[in-house]
């Protein structure tokens, strides 16, 4: 859609747009089957999230979080309330726990305490990617790397 407006608003370009567009779309088949062959070891393997934004992602490569737990990155929670957080990953099986790069990691240790999950990050904004071109591809491979590496450790 995108090529197509570009072509029909610049005609004399629709050449470069459609180029542009067929490597694009090579591009992102190439990064879905590295994706998919990257994350098939790990597939099945529960996960909790601390916010949960990942529904495409997990749909498309085959990944589903068991659970999410809603915090709030500027106030620490209580000691029941972190009670209740470590018995959810515990309830739920959890293999991981996924915080953000705005969450403070005492928190997410605090959380995983007394349970069998490890902890990961995973950065939905891309927050530490350097704008430019592949900055999507950068961070697609970056949450795929984030969640195989949390998931295929063993406790």
């Amino acid at each position: 859609e995108i090529e197509e407006a570009l072509s029909e608003a610049d005609p004399d370009n629709a050449a470069a747009y459609a180029a542009n567009a067929e490597s694009v779309m090579g591009k992102l088949d190439s990064l879905v089957a590295e994706i998919d062959a990257e994350l098939q070891p790990v597939k099945g393997r529960g996960y909790v999230v601390f916010h949960d934004a990942y529904q495409y992602f997990e749909t498309r490569f085959g990944v589903s979080a068991v659970g999410s737990i809603t915090v709030s990155p500027e106030i620490l929670p209580g000691a029941e309330r972190v009670s209740e957080l470590q018995e959810k990953v515990r309830s739920l099986d959890a293999t991981c726990v996924f915080s953000e790069p705005q969450f403070e990691p005492k928190l997410v240790a605090t959380v995983t305490e007394n349970t069998n999950a490890g902890t990961g990050v995973l950065d939905p904004l891309g927050a530490a990617i350097d704008d430019g071109p592949d900055l999507y591809f950068t961070l697609i491979r970056n949450m795929a790397r984030a969640l195989k590496e949390c998931l295929s450790r063993t406790g």
